[in-house]
């Protein structure tokens, strides 16, 4: 499990959480700085946004699952309280932008519903937390429009844990 989470740290940094922002003092170009967050090469040109968007979503959907497994008689050394201390780490030290929105709601999607047996009303407040700061400062970008959209799953989901 250590391997393939390393493997997964290493081609998605939201999975540490880790976050980089772009500095042109840094790295010199946007592709040097897309490269150092995981854009791949793809016939010698760097991938679209796109692309990236759905590598990141599949880590995440990876890492979702692996912080859930549960196996007779194994404990599962990053079991669901690494996921916790994931979400924790991530909402304290990443702001709110199309690649963190996408990791976040991806990961609740699949963890979601064992966070919230564990945890019960820790991870109502948490998804209230999401849901005031995360979501509303993807609010502020324009840009985000559709991603705001997307994250109303989240608040669908926080009604649905309520009941």
């Amino acid at each position: 499990m250590e391997i393939l989470l390393v493997e997964l740290n290493r081609v998605c940094i939201y999975s540490v959480p880790k976050y980089m922002s772009y500095s042109e003092s840094v790295f010199k170009t946007k592709e040097a700085y897309n490269k150092a967050i995981g854009y791949q090469e793809e016939d010698g040109k760097l991938g679209n946004s796109d692309t990236y968007v759905e590598r990141v979503r599949s880590c995440m959907k990876l890492y979702g699952a692996l912080v859930q497994t549960k196996a007779e008689g194994v404990k599962n050394p990053y079991g669901i309280e690494g996921g916790w201390a994931w979400m924790a780490r991530f909402l304290n030290a990443l702001p709110a932008n199309l690649y963190t929105a996408v990791s976040l709601q991806t990961f609740i999607e699949i963890a979601g519903f064992a966070l919230y047996r564990r945890y019960r009303s820790q991870f109502k407040k948490i998804l209230n937390i999401i849901s005031r700061n995360f979501v509303s400062a993807l609010e502020q970008r324009p840009d985000l429009a559709n991603v705001v959209m997307n994250t109303s799953s989240c608040e669908r989901g926080r009604d649905k844990f309520s009941r």
